[in-house]
This record gives structure tokens, sequence and C-alpha cells, in this order.
């Protein structure tokens, strides 16, 4: 019998959409992605999945990566992930106001005129909860993460609406998503952050 079917009830036939949230199972041994949320953003049958870590922080902000923007605004960067960490991605809540970006999950959505952007939050437009920038991104080969959902890395929701998403970080925000997966999950919370305290 498999420990991790008596530790963690959870299933292993979900296959992540556009959207979906990856919550890290608690003994992942993965540094980059322990304690770890990622939303996927891209599926592609051929090249497999694309998403952000939404919770891990830097300490850059979005002045450091644009040295010429005249702002006093402080807009810090997140870790989307591994991959191409010279490449930036933005998940926002201002679908309304932002010409082109995409609906992800209900309320949150990706991208836009970045003209637009740098104007909102030059107009003094509110950052906490509204938009979040990522460097890089996480990635996974065609078949890579159903192999990784199917050996219990992660545990798969889909959100109906964006609340919440951009708020929050590191350990406090994995343990909120992983509250979301119910009472089949309550386990993963007594896990140490620290594996040597097992």
């Amino acid at each position: 019998m498999n420990l991790h079917n008596l530790l963690y009830n959870n299933s292993t036939k979900v296959t992540p959409q556009r959207g979906s949230l990856l919550i890290a199972d608690p003994m992942m041994e993965e540094v980059y992605f322990r304690r770890s949320v990622v939303m996927i953003l891209d599926v592609d049958e051929d090249r497999g999945h694309l998403g952000l870590t939404l919770n891990k922080t830097t300490r850059l902000t979005l002045k450091d990566l644009m040295p010429d923007w005249e702002t006093g605004k402080i807009v810090p960067v997140y870790c989307g992930g591994p991959v191409d960490l010279e490449r930036l991605f933005l998940l926002h809540t201002l679908g309304d106001i932002i010409p082109d970006a995409i609906e992800i999950v209900p309320g949150i959505y990706v991208g836009g005129d970045v003209e637009k952007i740098l104007e909102y939050i030059e107009m003094g437009g509110e950052i906490e909860n509204r938009l979040r920038f990522f460097l890089g991104y996480s990635g996974w080969s065609n078949g890579q993460l159903k192999s990784e959902i199917a050996g219990h890395s992660w545990a798969v929701r889909t959100p109906t609406q964006g609340d919440n998403l951009l708020e929050g970080s590191e350990n406090d925000y994995w343990r909120r998503e992983v509250e979301k997966l119910g009472e089949s999950y309550r386990s993963w919370l007594v896990v140490p952050q620290d594996p040597s305290f097992n």
C-alpha cells in the first residue's frame, strides 16, 4: 500500500486546465516548489503546461527591472518560476480597464497593454490584491505534470473566482490554499515546514 495514499486522500486522476491551481504536497523535496501554489496559464498537447508560482517573493521591485521608470511607487516582483528569468509576467484584476488582457479564471487576467498598466500604477492605483508581477515561469513538458500528479507531488484545485489569489505570500498563502482543498487535506497542515522536524 502506498504511504501517500494513507496520508493524503487526494485524487491523482485530475488533469490541470488553464486556471487550475497546483498546491505542492507538504513533503515535496524540490527546493523551488516547496510549499508553492502554481496557477496554470496555458496547456498545449505538444509543449505541456506553463504556469506562474503565485506565492514566492523576491527582493526585487519593478523599479529594479526598469531603472529609467520615473515613479515613487514600490511595486514588488514575485518569482513566477525557475524558467526564463528574464521574462516578466503580470496577473491582475483590471480586465475592465486594461485592453488586451486575457481572463484566466473569473476576475483574474494575464497581460494586457503595458502602457495602460504603468499608467494605472503612476496614477496611484492600488497594487495589493489588484496586480502582481512575476519574473520567470514554471513549465512542464508534455506528460511531465501528469506524472508528478500521479506521484502525489501536487493537489489540483480550480477556483471559480479569483478572490485573494493576488493577496499574501509564502507559507501563509500555501496554508490558505490547502484549507480550501477541504477535509481530505487537513493532514497537510500539520506537516512541519522543516522536514528535519519529522
